[in-house]
């Protein structure tokens, strides 16, 4: 078994995300996150050009656990310089009170942070760390005009009266037909 080796996190690099059926698309490192790129390509294809890749649109911008990117499961492939542009496009996130859930706050990658009303945070990601496999299953979703179950499980709760609101342990289910949450305490 090949060892791979250990890479270092910098913003700027661009790595190499592979995906189900020899597929792969790339993204960024970007203050802290990753920004994956629409752009998927058969894995026995060339590798395009790092300003080829970046020309791209970004289809989700989302925070990896380190090892993602030092332990080569993301394999860096090139680097180019972020613009000041680049940095400052990095959408916000949010936080949210599972009780209280009028208390939320919206923050940049430069360290600002407002506290928000729930309904100011529509759009936005909740602050989490992603897996690689939950990063892929994402990606693979989105090919697949498929919700994600875990970007749906983590959007704002704007009402009490939302499933998502403090359910019992077994009474939030998913159903992967109409692609949304039910309770089945109701």
């Amino acid at each position: 078994m090949e060892k791979k080796k250990r890479q270092r996190i910098e913003n700027g690099a661009v790595v190499r995300i592979n995906l189900s059926e020899n597929r792969m698309v790339f993204a960024r490192l970007i203050s802290g996150r990753i920004a994956v790129y629409d752009y998927a390509l058969f894995q026995s294809d060339p590798l395009p050009e790092i300003d080829t890749i970046i020309q791209k649109n970004i289809i989700l911008y989302c925070s990896v656990y380190d090892e993602v990117i030092t332990k080569s499961i993301f394999e860096i492939i090139g680097f180019k310089e972020l613009t000041d542009f680049e940095l400052n496009s990095v959408p916000p996130k949010f936080t949210q009170d599972i009780v209280n859930i009028d208390d939320c706050s919206i923050f940049w990658p430069d360290g600002r942070r407002i506290k928000v009303m729930p309904k100011e945070c529509v759009g936005l990601e909740r602050s989490s760390v992603w897996e690689a496999e939950g990063v892929i299953q994402r990606i693979e979703d989105y090919y697949a005009g498929r919700k994600n179950y875990y970007v749906e499980a983590q959007k704002v709760i704007l009402s009490k009266d939302d499933p998502r609101y403090l359910p019992p342990p077994q009474a939030l289910r998913w159903d992967f037909e109409k692609q949304e949450f039910y309770r089945t305490d109701r």
